[in-house]
């Protein structure tokens, strides 16, 4: 095959590519079957060749031609739907905005469906064309209606959750139980000023007096100021002088006291841990005293001592001849006969 002949295929396929590919951009795809709608409207301001159809947000074809009827005044618009979409006769095609830069679609809305069984529109059929604002098109309203209505009812309902959410008494909102604590808060401001107005109207009296004893003693102030300077006055020079006093001196002779108290109490302590010291050998049965109270044979001892020295004292209270010096035996035996002769008689 000669070059030239190559060099034409290639060109034609090119070409075929190219052209498939620029319907392809449009939305209209040369290798599918599909069918066409006009409609006609008074104007398509932003709707351009290849703009999506849409059926509730799904493309299903798009704007194929736009021609202008000067003699009508209208414009001719030329749809390519998928051949397997069923569109009603009383399909309404809205030319509607759907981004906020303007970006156009024409969205087929229709009432009730149709099954292919004659309700259907007819491929080459006309539409029912309008245009929709964009108020009505992004709050979904009907074209022909006033956009501020739309809007007022949007704000309307807004409004009314608001105020159910802030102000409802069945709403759980902090901000809804913060104003039913501020109208509580506020009804018991109420009843409290009343309650001190009713107050006030009948203690006036009481309180005019207080006022006035006030400004009496205010006035007996005013009256007396000099006389409360020199008091003020004669306070500053006894401060003065308790300042001047020498009291570095006085808490060093208290320190001294302190200290020579503590040494007297010292001593005294361990005096007491001597007789303390003392105590205990004599519960321990240590010493003259402690064998005293301890030992049972030094109190027999003790105990026949003091009989010893008792029977010796009456002896000597009933025979104190016995005691002269300078009796002889034989005067001392007669004596105790005539004692013993006494005893008997009796």
């Amino acid at each position: 095959m000669r070059n030239e002949v190559k060099i034409g295929i290639l060109a034609l396929v090119a070409i075929l590519l190219a052209f498939w590919g620029f319907k392809f951009i449009q939305g209209s795809n040369l290798f599918s079957s599909s069918q066409v709608f006009y409609v006609e409207y008074t104007d398509v301001a932003g709707l351009t060749v290849g703009t999506p159809v849409q059926i509730s947000g799904v493309n299903i074809g798009s704007v194929k031609a736009i021609q202008l009827d000067q003699q009508k005044k209208q414009v001719v618009v030329t749809l390519e739907v998928k051949k397997n979409v069923n569109i009603p006769e009383s399909t309404q095609a809205y030319i509607t905005t759907v981004s906020l830069l303007g970006e156009k679609a024409v969205v087929l809305q229709y009432d009730r469906p149709c099954f292919g069984d004659g309700d259907c529109a007819e491929s080459e059929t006309y539409l029912n064309g309008a245009t929709k604002g964009i108020l009505a098109s992004f709050l979904g309203t009907d074209p022909d209606a006033d956009p501020a209505e739309g809007v007022k009812a949007q704000i309307g309902e807004a409004v009314d959750s608001l105020q159910w959410t802030l102000f409802s008494e069945d709403s759980n909102n902090p901000i809804a139980r913060a104003s039913r604590d501020l109208a509580v808060t506020m009804e018991n401001l109420k009843g409290t000023s009343n309650r001190l107005d009713r107050i006030l109207a009948a203690n006036s009296r009481e309180i005019e007096e207080t006022f006035g004893n006030l400004a009496s003693l205010s006035r007996t102030l005013t009256e007396n100021e000099e006389s409360i300077a020199s008091i003020l006055q004669n306070a500053d020079s006894l401060t003065e002088n308790l300042s001047g006093l020498e009291l570095d001196q006085s808490i060093e002779e208290f320190n001294t006291t302190i200290a020579s108290l503590r040494n007297t109490l010292d001593e005294a302590d361990r005096a007491i841990g001597g007789v303390s010291s003392v105590i205990a050998d004599v519960q321990n049965g240590q010493g003259t005293l402690g064998k005293l109270l301890t030992s049972d044979e030094v109190y027999n001892q003790l105990n026949d001592a003091t009989l010893a020295a008792d029977t010796l004292f009456t002896d000597l209270q009933e025979r104190p001849y016995r005691y002269v010096p300078f009796k002889s035996r034989r005067r001392v035996l007669k004596f105790d006969r005539k004692d013993e002769a006494a005893n008997e008689d009796e």
